[in-house]
């Protein structure tokens, strides 16, 4: 825009410019397509989700079992240090809490593969108009990932 406002010769010309400008600016911010604003909504509100999860899962969750004493007293040292679970029902915690995080993940993929796959017929269909879709529509339909 700024090289073209040098070369005006009209204040018309001025307003024109700005205008396509404001356009462009428009059409590439996704503002002219509230349905995918809604769909990449979405999509950044399951990525702060899974942040935020991730991050409750890791402080709180996540418990590295202490070192137990050895049959002699002593704290292993040296190679023959190994972790050990304190009693059966530590290990059944610590198993059930694995398969929460696990489930939890799988959750977030499941929802966030759903959100990028409704995209497909919106992209599908306005990058065709919209040229600057192209790149975004040809990633999220898989046109052009082979290695």
């Amino acid at each position: 825009m700024h090289d073209r406002l040098q070369t005006a010769k009209s204040i018309d010309e001025v307003i024109q410019h700005h205008d396509f400008f404001l356009d462009k600016c428009l059409k590439e911010c996704l503002l002219l397509l509230p349905e995918l604003i809604k769909n990449v909504e979405k999509l950044k509100s399951l990525c702060l989700q899974y942040a935020a999860a991730t991050q409750w899962l890791i402080s709180s969750s996540i418990n590295i079992p202490k070192l137990d004493e050895q049959s002699d007293g002593s704290v292993g040292s040296g190679k023959s240090k190994q972790w050990k679970l304190k009693n059966p029902s530590q290990a059944q915690k610590a198993v059930t809490r694995n398969s929460a995080v696990t489930d939890s993940i799988l959750k977030f993929e499941r929802e966030f593969n759903a959100e990028v796959q409704s995209l497909r017929p919106i992209l599908s269909s306005s990058s065709q108009a919209q040229p600057f879709l192209t790149h975004l529509a040809q990633w999220i339909l898989g046109v052009g990932n082979e290695p």
